[in-house]
């Protein structure tokens, strides 16, 4: 279905073909017919055929590339393509929480522009809808219209992840390996070793896509542990869990232990290696409450910038508004 139809209104250019028309026609009605044939119907036939062309050009498509999550502090750069029947300057709007501002882009009857957009903070963000103004081709008359089809496209930014510190990190480690302390070094993977022994940040930083496993003292104690996450509504609560759960289930990895999350947002179970979709739903969480059916392995409860984080009958604060380091709560 075509949307109604804007308001068609003249061009500084159109108002001067117009006041000219209308000085030859008074002088027409003085001077004869002559005047009137050489410049009033010549502006006439101009002002109708680029009114009538405005009005039946149909209202722009634009398509834009979805820019690839990341973390803040990245930038990505987004490729927009426009289709028009006439001239039009686009105007593509940015999320103010993204770093980047209203893009203003002349395409003709069409081409394609690029722009960049930084990212700041956790959350999911909109790139479009854009608008365009239309001109005809003589450029006598303009009309503002929003394009056709133009879904918003999704800029989404994972929380942070910080290296757990001091009594969180040992907890977690004693947690899932008694003897995971003892860490002995890295070798290259085999086809005889467990996935769980994968040093996945190691291995990530390999340029040959080698996987790089690392031996400890002993086996691990379990190959899965379960994290729910609750906080409360307001946005530095939820960015405290996101960011705490991230780095918590970051860590866990590198033990090789799978890690099952819950958050108000909905839940997720992410092997080791397999994280894009935990980081979207932490991406995307808001804060608030979850039911759980029983005692999780791992609670975390956030308000402010910090965190609390139960765990084996032990509460640890973890802060995830600065360095991200993990402290145990005195009581």
């Amino acid at each position: 279905m075509r949307p109604s139809v804007p308001a068609i209104r003249p061009t500084r250019r159109g108002l001067g073909v117009f006041v000219i028309a209308a000085s030859a026609f008074a002088l027409g009605a003085t001077g004869g017919a002559r005047s009137l044939n050489a410049i009033v119907v010549p502006a006439l036939v101009a002002l109708a055929a680029s009114a009538v062309q405005l009005h039946r050009a149909e209202p722009p498509t634009v398509e834009r590339s979805v820019p690839e999550p990341g973390f803040a502090g990245e930038r990505r750069r987004v490729t927009a393509r426009v289709d028009s029947d006439v001239p039009c300057t686009v105007r593509e709007r940015v999320d103010p929480d993204l770093d980047g501002e209203t893009v203003v882009e002349a395409v003709g009857h069409g081409g394609r522009f690029t722009y960049d957009i930084g990212y700041r903070r956790r959350g999911e963000y909109t790139l479009g809808p854009a608008d365009c103004t239309q001109t005809d081709s003589l450029g006598l008359f303009y009309r503002t219209v929003e394009t056709a089809g133009d879904e918003p496209m999704t800029a989404l930014v994972y929380p942070d992840i910080y290296d757990l510190e001091t009594d969180l990190a040992k907890l977690v480690g004693t947690f899932v390996d008694d003897d995971r302390s003892s860490f002995d070094r890295l070798r290259e993977y085999g086809p005889d070793d467990s996935m769980r022994d994968i040093h996945w940040r190691a291995s990530a930083k390999r340029p040959d896509d080698e996987f790089l496993v690392a031996e400890y003292g002993s086996r691990g104690a379990t190959d899965e542990m379960t994290i729910v996450g609750e906080a409360a509504t307001d946005r530095d609560s939820a960015d405290a869990m996101a960011a705490t759960i991230a780095s918590i289930a970051a860590h866990l990895h590198d033990f090789g232990v799978t890690v099952a999350v819950r958050v108000p947002g909905g839940d997720r179970v992410a092997p080791p290696g397999s994280v894009e979709g935990l980081l979207e739903l932490l991406a995307r969480t808001d804060g608030g409450r979850v039911d759980t059916d029983g005692q999780p392995e791992v609670h975390v409860l956030a308000e402010g910038g910090t965190a609390t984080v139960s765990l084996a009958d032990r509460d640890v604060s973890f802060d995830a508004s600065g360095e991200g380091r993990g402290r145990e709560v005195v009581a």
